[in-house]
């Protein structure tokens, strides 16, 4: 159940890194479209990181509220 989670996120994420590097190509590349796709994939690689390592992942994009739990011993 949890590797379908982490799964889930993975494929998200590597569906964001495309659109970037589809945009990328473009000779007149939205910025703002394309950093919010970054953005994204690595709000979203973080949480399938996260929900690995047993944290509980909340439908929030305040990443500075995951600080805490990844320096936990």
């Amino acid at each position: 159940m949890k590797e379908d989670i982490v799964l889930r996120w993975i494929v998200k994420a590597d569906n964001d890194l495309k659109a970037v590097k589809y945009m990328m190509a473009m000779e007149d590349a939205p910025l703002d479209v394309l950093s919010f796709h970054c953005q994204q994939a690595v709000e979203k690689y973080l949480k399938a990181y996260l929900t690995w390592a047993g944290v509980r992942v909340t439908k929030t994009h305040d990443l500075s509220s995951y600080s805490q739990p990844m320096y936990r011993e």
